[in-house]
Order: C-alpha cells, then structure tokens, then sequence
C-alpha cells in the first residue's frame, strides 16, 4: 500500500471471519488492525491496570467499557491507517473510514469456527454465537437506532459460507482499490 490514508471496517458475525480475514488484509496492506482484545489491552495500559481490574471497573461502572472503546477506535481511525475488526468496527460504522464490510455466514457454519477455535463443544459454541448476535444487535440498536444486519450500513456485505477468508480478503482488496483509484 502507497503512503495515503486506508481505514477498512471488517465486522460481521462472531465466527464469519473477521479476524481472520483482518489478519489477510493486514498483511496484503502492511497496516495493523484492531479489535476488541487489542482496544482492551491499550485501555487497560493506559490506566496502568490489569484485565481483570479493567472488568471490574466496568462492571461497577466506573469505566464506562463501550465510551472507552467508541474513543480508541476513533483515534486509530483518525490516525488514517487501520483495520478495524470484529466488535469493534460497529463502533466505527459512522467515523469517515474508506471501506465497510459486513461478513455474513450460517449459523451451522459460524457455530462449528467458533468451537474448533475456542475448543468448546458444540452446543457452547452455539450459545456463544447467539449471546453475541443479541450483543451485537443491542449495541448497534444503541449506537444508531438500527438493525445491525441492515445492508445499508455496509459498503459490502460478504456470505463467508460461500467465500473462503483468502477470497473474502481478496475481494474487499478489489472494492477497496477501485473506491480509492476511481473515488
């Protein structure tokens, strides 16, 4: 990538991808990404705190988690080269970023990536994709009073049953070359 701006959200559903196809096009671009384990470690250094001092906090409402995240994404967005993946890319859905991208998958498919992953069985994978389905659509209802599987906050909405990460990623590379070369 030359030296100009690049700000490309990559969100979606847990287990469609978006880490992993983060980490691709982190890699083709030669920026880094973010998500929410990344934003976590940063808020909790900056407050010289651990993880589970930084949950706490939270938990009793002395640290405000999603206002904190909403202003890391936004100053890794402001600095102009970045990937934002996952969780956190909803908090960037209205920050001037160059690409959104929605990963989509089925359920089947989503349920089986997160427990190969995390190394869970099936049916605690299965709750783990619907607790964060529910999550994500109560955060992005908060955000913005919308449905967060509505088309019209992406630029590019991508069914990762049908695509594999590498084709994903190659795909958005595409998109993303043309909105820059022909803006």
């Amino acid at each position: 990538m030359a030296g100009g701006r690049c700000v490309i959200v990559v969100t979606g559903m847990l287990g469609a991808g978006c880490t992993e196809v983060a980490e691709i096009l982190s890699r083709k671009l030669g920026i880094d990404y973010i998500n929410s384990e990344k934003i976590i470690r940063v808020l909790a250094s900056e407050r010289g705190m651990t993880f589970r001092d930084l949950a706490d906090a939270a938990k009793s409402g002395e640290i405000h988690l999603d206002e904190a995240v909403a202003s890391v994404v936004e100053d890794y967005v402001n600095e102009g080269k970045v990937i934002v993946e996952g969780r956190s890319g909803l908090f960037a859905l209205s920050l001037p970023v160059d690409l959104k991208v929605f990963l989509w998958a089925k359920k089947e498919d989503r349920v089986r990536m997160v427990a190969e992953r995390r190394r869970l069985p099936m049916e605690e994978a299965e709750a783990e994709v619907e607790f964060s389905d529910a999550e994500r659509k109560n955060l992005v209802r908060k955000l913005y009073r919308r449905d967060w599987l509505d088309a019209d906050l992406y630029d590019l909405v991508l069914n990762t049953s049908k695509w594999s990460y590498e084709e994903a990623a190659d795909i958005i590379m595409y998109v993303y070359n043309r909105r820059v070369n022909n803006g």
